[in-house]
């Protein structure tokens, strides 16, 4: 149960600098849009509410829609899918926007819900990841083992991030993976066999993650990545992903190596230092931390507290 009023949710979906639309997929129409999709459009609500969505989706047919929808309703309920199209505005040229749809129910009815955001923004944030990393990776700050970036260079665009952070700003996601018995391993197997599973994870943070996403060996057994304009269901499908991989690791000349870890996803909703919310999340990962061989934890959204 939500704690704040359902009349104030509303207010605050009107507030979101998203653009944010619902489709009623029966008759094609706008059944809802929020103010600021309205004045980025430059249209009133009643030339909008009521009418076709191609108005300003130009590239959105009939038949697309309703090919949205029968996909849709294939998903399940905490699933959605993505769109990327064009947005006409009444004054200026077309933008392309990239739309995550999801199908919901409202008074026994069924209606689309997508919320978009321009691309350039996305791109434009992409870019200057990528120039700190090409500037990290310059100064040979990159973890010799797991070629991944070392602790400083990681906490340095790290920093540089989270001062975009805020209720209007930038969304940042952070997931930490803890492989809890890679000392066990070392001291069982042999060093050399540890080294090759931190070689082998740098690879895997990779092939999980998206090329904007910045990977990192923060300490002996304890990898980042963080994830810039994503939220923490994209972090919880990464930790997924990466110990569905650990499940799977076999090695031939050790039968019974299996390699344990501890994944903490969380969403930083405003500005902190990264060092301390780094140390948090650990903290809170050793807390929440169990036997299991295999474990995510949502730590939700994380705020930095100092008294």
């Amino acid at each position: 149960m939500a704690l704040i009023p359902e009349q104030d949710l509303a207010k605050i979906v009107q507030q979101s600098l998203d653009l944010v639309v619902v489709l009623d997929p029966e008759d094609r129409t706008l059944a809802f849009i929020n103010e600021f999709g309205a004045n980025w459009l430059g249209l009133d609500l009643d030339q909008l509410l009521g009418k076709s969505p191609t108005d300003f989706l130009p590239e959105l047919t009939d038949a697309e829609l309703e090919c949205i929808v029968d996909n849709l309703r294939t998903l399940e309920s905490y699933e959605g899918s993505t769109l990327v199209t064009p947005v006409k505005r009444r004054i200026g040229t077309d933008h392309d926007f990239e739309f995550r749809l999801q199908l919901i129910e409202l008074n026994d009815r069924e209606y689309i819900l997508a919320t978009g955001r321009d691309i350039a923004e996305r791109v434009a944030v992409t870019d200057s990841v990528h120039t700190m990393l090409a500037v990290a990776q310059e100064e040979s700050k990159q973890d010799k083992t797991t070629s991944l970036l070392q602790r400083d260079a990681f906490l340095q665009v790290f920093r540089e991030l989270v001062e975009q952070v805020g209720s209007h700003g930038l969304r940042l996601t952070l997931v930490v993976i803890d492989l809890k018995n890679l000392h066990e391993i070392n001291d069982q197997f042999g060093q050399s066999i540890g080294d090759r599973i931190l070689k082998n994870m740098g690879g895997l943070m990779h092939k999980c993650s998206k090329d904007a996403d910045i990977c990192a060996r923060y300490s002996g057994r304890k990898l980042c990545i963080l994830m810039p304009e994503q939220g923490q269901q994209d972090g919880l499908g990464v930790a997924e992903k990466v110990n569905q991989a650990l499940a799977k690791v076999q090695f031939k000349e050790f039968p019974t190596l299996r390699i344990h870890s501890s994944i903490a996803v969380a969403e930083l909703p405003e500005p902190g230092e990264p060092a301390l919310l780094l140390d948090k999340v650990i903290t809170r990962l050793r807390e929440m931390r169990t036997p299991e061989p295999h474990e995510v934890h949502r730590l939700g959204l994380l705020s930095l507290r100092i008294s």
